[in-house]
């Protein structure tokens, strides 16, 4: 007698789509340009007050407020087609609604061939709503310097949720012989079921991130004499603790302060430059030094949240290279330049 194999639906349609490059990377580049077209509505949005991401149910022009047709709202095309201008008003359109979407399709892409296909398509699903709104959370900090509650606070309920759902966002794939940090001292051991070590290590990940973060930030604020750090970055960690574990919110965090200090720098060197060039066109006899200390004043006030975005985004879709990175190579290169 022949026994028949229980026939599975949703890994069926994924173990078809996985067998068709092609298929698969254009199956992510679309939504990823739909996740971006979303986006671009909640940058625009979020941040005021009389918005939200629900009403207006349909998209409309900035300018004349006039709500755009369904073949207006095609991710790319659309602004491609319209040549950028609303059709209405002719009134251009930001780049940034086309750039939305173009970052967060190559986004998906990255994030599919990143994530190996045994993981399903759940852990692909939950991987790409964090990417889509760890862009949002970067543009609007970036603008505005606010870190979104949705996103912050939202993101431990989210992470914790993701954490129970697929248990290698905490145990970090092949690595999963090893245990999340801190989650010992609750019992757990290699034989302890992943769902449960993942719950455990993603509510101690975002406790004691939050933890850390305030008293770091209270520090830092008192000796410099100033608020060295929003309140919003403090909520953000504790969310990446829920998602990723107490190791990568660590991760993170010192990835963050790296990009931090090169975006620092760059945009101080760029304020630099621009207060020189206007001295010297309005004729100002003022020191290099001066201009030097102006450009430095100004640049190295950034916003924190987008350097922990990229520190997020390294640990969630390389988690292994980047402890590698910071156990290893990092320290060699530190070594090296001392030596």
């Amino acid at each position: 007698m022949v026994v028949a194999t229980p026939h599975n639906p949703g890994m069926s349609w994924w173990s078809l789509l996985r067998e068709s490059p092609t298929m698969y990377l254009a199956f992510l580049a679309m939504f990823g340009a739909i996740a971006g077209s979303f986006a671009s509505a909640a940058i625009y949005r979020i941040p005021r007050e009389n918005l939200n991401l629900w009403k207006p149910a349909r998209s409309f022009c900035p300018s004349c407020g006039h709500t755009l047709a369904w073949r207006d709202n095609l991710p790319i095309l659309g602004w491609l087609l319209l040549r950028g201008q609303c059709r209405y008003c002719r009134e251009r359109f930001s780049p940034g609604y086309l750039v939305h979407e173009v970052v967060l399709a190559v986004a998906f892409v990255v994030a599919g061939l990143a994530w190996p296909g045994e993981a399903g398509p759940v852990a692909l699903v939950l991987c790409c709503i964090a990417l889509t709104a760890l862009w949002i959370a970067t543009i609007i900090d970036f603008q505005y310097l606010i870190l979104p509650d949705g996103i912050t606070l939202g993101g431990i309920p989210f992470g914790i949720l993701a954490s129970v759902l697929v248990p290698q966002f905490q145990l970090w794939q092949e690595a999963s012989e090893r245990l999340p940090w801190g989650v010992s001292w609750f019992g757990m051991n290699a034989t302890s079921s992943p769902v449960a070590v993942a719950l455990v290590s993603s509510l101690f990940g975002a406790a004691v991130s939050f933890g850390f973060m305030v008293g770091f930030r209270a520090l830092f604020s008192y000796l410099w004499r100033q608020e060295a750090l929003g309140f919003g970055d403090v909520k953000y960690l504790a969310a990446v603790g829920a998602f990723l574990g107490l190791e990568g919110a660590a991760w993170t965090l010192l990835a963050g302060v790296l990009v931090g200090v090169a975006m620092g720098l760059l945009n101080a060197s760029r304020l630099v430059v621009v207060v020189r060039r206007r001295h010297r066109q309005r004729r100002r006899k003022v020191t290099l030094f001066q201009d030097l200390a102006t450009g430095w004043k100004l640049g190295r006030l950034i916003p924190f949240g987008p350097s922990l975005v990229v520190g997020t985004t390294l640990v969630m879709l390389a988690p292994l290279e980047t402890r590698q990175f910071f156990l290893v190579a990092w320290p060699n290169l530190l070594q090296d330049a001392l030596l």
